[in-house]
């Protein structure tokens, strides 16, 4: 099982924080949807049997009917319509906490591309005053000095490096 870092951990709880609000509105704004349809339709069903029983000839019975049927189909229209507008909320929600984690990865790894590159320019420049320090040391105590002082160059950019990648690798 692959180890996450520390900020992708982070980057992927706020996306799922994120997504999982997203959710949230969306499911209540669906449920609001539904029981706006079901009111709708209460209601048109309501006056649909009142009129009903009011309309005296077939003409009357078919104008009631047809009214209706129109109540009904406007009440799915107004359900539809928040349906689809919740839905495009939550798209856009949803790709906006793709995108930031996308984003934050992308500079994690950035970020220790560069904390890479500086270390190895510091490994360069230590291993540079090193081989100077070499050629120039009369003594054995003096290349001890410099071998001793090459290590500590190395590990302090090693150390340098790892403190600025630890949250990021």
């Amino acid at each position: 099982m692959e180890r996450r870092s520390e900020a992708e951990t982070k980057s992927l709880d706020a996306q799922r924080k994120a997504q999982a609000e997203a959710r949230k509105i969306s499911d209540e704004a669906t449920e609001r949807a539904y029981q706006a349809f079901k009111e709708a339709k209460q209601q048109a069903d309501i006056v649909y049997e009142k009129a009903k029983k009011l309309a005296v000839d077939k003409q009357a019975k078919k104008e009631v009917d047809e009214a209706h049927k129109k109540a009904v189909e406007q009440a799915k229209k107004v359900r539809d319509a928040i349906l689809a507008e919740s839905m495009a909320v939550y798209s856009v929600a949803w790709d906006k906490s793709l995108t930031d984690h996308t984003e934050t990865m992308a500079k994690a790894q950035e970020d220790i591309k560069h904390a890479d590159e500086a270390y190895k320019e510091a490994k360069k420049q230590a291993d540079v005053v090193y081989k100077e320090a070499k050629k120039t040391a009369v003594d054995k105590q003096a290349k001890k000095e410099a071998d001793e002082t090459h290590k500590k160059a190395i590990e302090q950019a090693k150390k340098v490096r790892d403190e600025a990648t630890r949250e990021l690798r």
